[in-house]
């Protein structure tokens, strides 16, 4: 482990930066990062995403680049579908951003009651949370940054639309790189319900979340690690508890590697390649 340039977390210190092609999927090296044409050349004459199954392979394994995540991430998280035309891309983003909009009025029209416990429950923790999170992004940094307040209104929104999860820390760490690409408040939102709702790998602390995720993690590694995960049973109880890997599950390994290979995972998760449930 080493520690991050600003201080504020640990990173895994990379001991193998590349494998031997023996330890890699035969695949591997087939696959360039997305760029703009390649990306331009799964779109048909009214933007519609064909050959699907080609295009999350190729993201699976080679990546975005950084110049059009903003253009792709909706369809990962699927706020867009890959059957969509341009325009009706455009049609869903005016009644989404109706939605949003009415939401949001649901959240400043609560009863003096409502708000009271709304900020008990959910604001405390938000407004706590989104002043300390990703300020080292230049998106992010500076005082009074409206895209702060654009991250802020997000969550608050969410926990409206979302009562049964509503906020949990940790969810500031996983919307911030959205909101930082998708730009748009509105966008941003809706490709987060997308993130919430599609992908086992978000968790929450609560523990009936986090208890799945470890099932999960202690079958990888009775399967494919069978000499540590004998160890843990080895300890007992608490070894299997395995509370050095719950940050990991919490944010996505975000704190535990640069930022830049961390959304690297994100997106190989996002594209469901070779499973739905990733």
């Amino acid at each position: 482990m080493k520690v991050a340039p600003d201080k504020t977390c640990m990173q895994f210190s990379i001991r193998r930066p590349k494998l031997p092609s023996s330890e890699t999927h035969p695949e591997e090296s087939m696959y360039k990062r997305l760029g703009v044409s390649a990306w331009l050349n799964h779109l048909n004459e009214l933007g519609q995403v064909e050959e699907e199954y080609k295009l999350r392979k190729a993201i699976f394994f080679g990546g975005i680049d950084v110049s059009i995540r903003g253009e792709v991430w909706p369809f990962l998280l699927r706020y867009y579908s890959h059957e969509s035309t341009s325009e009706e891309r455009e049609a869903l983003r005016l009644q989404k951003r109706k939605e949003y909009s009415e939401i949001q009025q649901k959240r400043l029209s609560m009863t003096p009651e409502e708000h009271r416990a709304f900020w008990r429950n959910v604001q405390f923790t938000v407004d706590k949370d989104v002043v300390r999170t990703d300020r080292n992004n230049q998106f992010f940094r500076g005082e009074d940054n409206p895209n702060v307040e654009s991250m802020r209104r997000i969550l608050l929104n969410y926990a409206v639309y979302n009562p049964a999860v509503g906020y949990s820390q940790g969810m500031s760490d996983l919307v911030a790189p959205i909101l930082a690409e998708v730009l748009d408040e509105s966008d941003t939102f809706w490709c987060f319900v997308g993130l919430m709702q599609n992908t086992i790998f978000v968790s929450s602390p609560r523990d009936e979340d986090m208890e799945k995720q470890l099932l999960y993690l202690r079958e990888l590694l009775r399967l494919t690690h069978v000499r540590f995960y004998q160890h843990l049973v080895s300890l007992g109880e608490d070894g299997l508890q395995m509370l050095f890997c719950h940050r990991w599950l919490l944010l996505c390994f975000k704190r535990e590697f640069p930022e830049a290979e961390a959304l690297r995972i994100w997106e190989a998760c996002w594209a469901h390649y070779q499973g739905a449930d990733v």
